[in-house]
């Protein structure tokens, strides 16, 4: 297999500086489409381990600063003044901008709340209305999981797990009415996202699938993007790794609640 050089190489600079590599709009653009604890983050950084992606972080969840999350992406006064007057030609002129001829895809993250208020609510029509960016779905098929691995993360401070050590993770006793309004919540964006990106390219993906047979459905990721068939590692590792009786406090009750119901699957330990 053809060893390819990584885009975050500084080589790669400087052999785009020395004119070695010319710059490119030929590539296939891409969002990560989702919403928070559903594995993005995972998703992300197998992404960002391939030479050939250009993935951002989460660049439209503040109004007050970018979160590139990127070495080749630096923030400046006048990026900061495009991306709150402008967002769209943000979006043009520096996130789907040239790049050298190695890269393949670029992409970033964006959630189902993001962007909703003026000037960046104008961003959602603005990709509605260019059909070629691909639409990479991510979803956790237990929205409890999703729930909890949120509650712990706003409690604990801790968002990512990078080391892979086992995190210890605190008891929860969660409120019935605030599950039942999330997990409905979580299907009508899914739901709507689906519907509103219906006439793009779009590959949905499971956290779920992902996590436990990564290599075969990061391939499939990978074709969908137009990339070569390269192996990729994540840098971030799964946070809450035990049964959820032994972390939820009233399992036992919400279980005996959502008995019967399309969530009674969430309880299925």
């Amino acid at each position: 297999m053809k060893k390819l050089l990584s885009p975050h190489s500084p080589l790669k600079n400087i052999a785009l500086q020395l004119g070695f590599l010319s710059n490119t709009l030929d590539y296939t653009k891409f969002i990560i489409l989702g919403r928070s604890r559903t594995g993005s983050n995972f998703l992300r950084s197998l992404l960002f381990s391939h030479p050939e992606v250009l993935v951002l972080g989460e660049i439209f969840r503040n109004t007050d600063t970018i979160d590139f999350d990127h070495p080749q992406f630096q923030l400046s006064p006048k990026i900061l003044k495009i991306y709150q007057n402008d967002p769209i030609s943000f979006l043009k002129k520096i996130v789907f901008n040239k790049v050298h001829a190695g890269i393949k895809a670029v992409g970033f993250k964006l959630f189902y709340y993001h962007a909703r208020e003026f000037p960046f609510s104008q961003l959602w029509e603005e990709l509605k209305k260019q059909k070629d960016i691909h639409i990479v779905h991510i979803k956790r098929k237990n929205i409890l999981r999703t729930h909890l691995s949120r509650e712990n993360a706003l409690k604990t401070g801790q968002w990512v797990n990078t080391d892979g050590k086992n995190i210890q993770v605190q008891t929860y006793k969660l409120d019935y009415e605030s599950l039942l309004k999330d997990f409905i919540q979580t299907r009508a964006w899914e739901n709507e996202a689906d519907e509103f990106f219906c006439d793009h390219p779009k590959i949905e993906v499971i956290y779920e699938h992902l996590s436990q047979n990564t290599d075969a459905e990061i391939q499939k990721i990978q074709k969908f993007l137009n990339l070569s068939k390269v192996p990729v590692k994540a840098q971030t590792h799964k946070q809450i790794q035990q049964p959820l009786s032994q972390i939820i406090e009233n399992y036992e009750d919400l279980k005996s609640r959502f008995n019967n119901t399309e969530w009674a699957a969430f309880f299925e330990d």
